[in-house]
């Protein structure tokens, strides 16, 4: 028979360094999953745990048309940015797609509908305008951007691993 030497002390270690590993695996795992940033000259004020296909809706009055915007996005299938699938609004004017090689334009209940956009595109910059009545919804959250930002700011939209995220902090102009 075998003389075991320090039973204990080897056991705790080998607990102690398994315990170890399943912390740097699961933080491994968390730190890379992708996250939809919004984020200020004064810091992020959005910042949620995303997928491919997760829906991403901005919401805005048009600063000449004075009417509601809807703009229906999705984050791409490799979580690195936005498909613009389609958008909403009330009235033709000034920087609102109405052409065919928009995507299908139809028009139901009041309201003008391009759909199938599909329009990439790894960030956006909006910012809270004249009207303070700017929404962006991530999934089902709102982000009501008058009780998050002040009005006249940049917010800047990206989606990234979440270690990321906190490298490419964005220079923002205000």
């Amino acid at each position: 028979m075998r003389k075991q030497k320090n039973g204990k002390l080897e056991t705790v270690l080998i607990v102690f360094g398994l315990i170890i590993c399943l912390v740097i695996a699961v933080g491994g795992w968390i730190i890379r999953q992708p996250y939809l940033f919004g984020q200020t000259s004064d810091g992020f004020i959005i910042r949620q745990r995303v997928e491919a296909g997760t829906p991403v809706t901005l919401v805005y009055r048009h600063s000449v048309q004075k009417t509601m915007i809807y703009e229906y996005l999705e984050v791409n299938k490799a979580t690195e940015g936005f498909v613009l699938k389609s958008t909403k609004y009330q009235s033709l004017g000034v920087g609102l797609p109405f052409s065919q090689g928009d995507g299908d334009f139809r028009e139901e209940d009041g309201w003008f509908i391009m759909d199938n956009m599909n329009r990439n595109f790894p960030e956006l910059s909006i910012r809270n305008g004249v009207t303070n009545e700017e929404k962006v919804y991530v999934g089902d959250k709102e982000y009501e951007l008058s009780k998050l930002m002040p009005l006249g700011k940049e917010l800047h939209l990206y989606v990234a691993p979440l270690y990321k995220g906190w490298y490419m902090k964005k220079e923002i102009r205000s």
